[in-house]
């Protein structure tokens, strides 16, 4: 057993702990896998401990964890009997772990990580309190895993540094993934983000951690009914927050995919500067958000580039649906071109006066239209059309140049 890889186990119902020993068994205090990197558990409607907390420092190599669908789970490590489990918490001492799942265990206690995560799954993680950590007592960054108003626990930030995959999901607590503290939380090198049923969640990314965003490809988020900025204003940062963000751009030179649905107090997605960096962004589709006016916002009145012709070179299909509040794609005195846009839908914005066009190199056009007050009525605008190919290209009226 001693080179025991890998754990896989699923639908054992009657199972309430994985390893366990008699208690006037003292050789296992000695036991160890060295060679132990995955432990996979779903399907154990019995299990409450995974461990005993003697095991603790036994798995120095473990690489993976995934539990799903424990709903009587408390500790991945029993606790001594007698010990307070609020207040005596549990150091996961994993320092290669690299992928941590924990799916739909809703009586899971918290418990500490100490490792440069690559992927990192939470859902339905409604543990009964998140713990407070002396941070002297832990020698470099950590997260807490568990449903509260903060995700992470942020000393430094260097420990997202490796995080590549993070998805949340019903965390109904959860009011900020991070802070945004004295040292900025670095992703460089975080690919994936899906934030999905955070009901309280008010904003996605600080100023300050947007800036480090280089790698993000694919961003989805859905069901975030309190969220009321993906990107907190520069103005709502507080003084003691890191450097001068004002001289950081707003770049996502990766992103491909972007997908916002169902956040009903959402106003704006993006400020206008993030489309000068968007030279990736393959697909974007935002429905069902009731109270979105504007797609891209220009912060404060501010012309953000003297360039009014601004290209998503890349974009090959845009949705917009159920969107009642939606007032324009394009602000008043730019217009955008899409060269590469295949499928085109708008259904249900009653209220957009953005209007769409063809030109002679079937290049699609958006900008705003003519009419002066209410929504627009011109061929141009578009409130419950469907267009793909060839059909766009004959349907939509010609853009005439200014």
């Amino acid at each position: 057993m001693l080179h025991l890889q890998e754990l896989y186990i699923d639908c054992c119902d009657g199972l309430e702990q994985i390893i366990g020993f008699a208690q006037e068994d003292e050789n296992h205090y000695s036991l160890c896998w060295p060679k132990w990197k995955t432990l996979w558990i779903e399907n154990c409607r019995s299990l409450k401990y995974v461990f005993p907390d003697t095991l603790s420092e036994a798995l120095p190599q473990l690489e993976c964890v995934y539990l799903k669908n424990c709903p009587h789970l408390v500790l991945i490590y029993n606790q001594t009997e007698g010990k307070d489990v609020t207040g005596n918490h549990i150091l996961l001492n994993v320092p290669f772990l690299q992928n941590l799942s924990v799916i739909n265990c809703p009586h899971l206690t918290c418990f500490v990580v100490q490792a440069q995560l690559e992927k990192l799954y939470l859902s339905n993680v409604t543990c009964r309190q998140l713990c407070n950590i002396d941070v002297l007592t832990l020698n470099q960054d950590y997260i807490i895993v568990g449903d509260h108003e903060e995700v992470f626990q942020v000393q430094g930030g260097h420990l997202f540094s490796s995080l590549q995959e993070l998805h949340l999901e019903y965390l109904s607590k959860v009011q900020i993934i991070w802070k945004d503290v004295a040292q900025v939380v670095t992703l460089q090198n975080l690919t994936t983000l899906e934030i999905i049923d955070c009901k309280k969640l008010r904003y996605i990314f600080s100023p300050t951690t947007v800036c480090s965003l280089s790698q993000l490809v694919s961003l989805q988020i859905k069901g975030c009914e309190e969220l009321e900025r993906i990107i907190l204003p520069k103005d709502q940062v507080s003084s003691s927050s890191h450097g001068d963000i004002g001289l950081q751009p707003i770049s996502f030179p990766n992103l491909a995919t972007i997908s916002v649905t169902n956040c009903e107090n959402l106003k704006t997605l993006f400020p206008l500067g993030f489309v000068s960096s968007a030279h990736q962004l393959k697909y974007l589709m935002v429905k069902q958000n009731l109270k979105l006016e504007q797609v891209f916002e220009v912060e404060d009145g501010r012309e953000v580039t003297t360039k009014k012709e601004i290209k998503f070179d890349k974009l090959e299909r845009l949705a917009l649906e159920e969107l009642a509040c939606l007032v324009e794609l394009c602000p008043k005195g730019y217009h955008f071109v899409f060269p590469a846009l295949t499928f085109l839908i708008v259904r249900e914005c009653p209220n957009m006066t953005t209007g769409f066009f063809i030109d002679s190199n079937h290049f699609v056009h958006s900008k705003k239209t003519e009419a002066t007050e209410g929504p627009a009525t011109a061929q141009s605008t578009v409130h419950n059309y469907m267009f793909w190919g060839s059909f766009m290209r004959s349907t939509l009226p010609h853009y005439m140049e200014e």
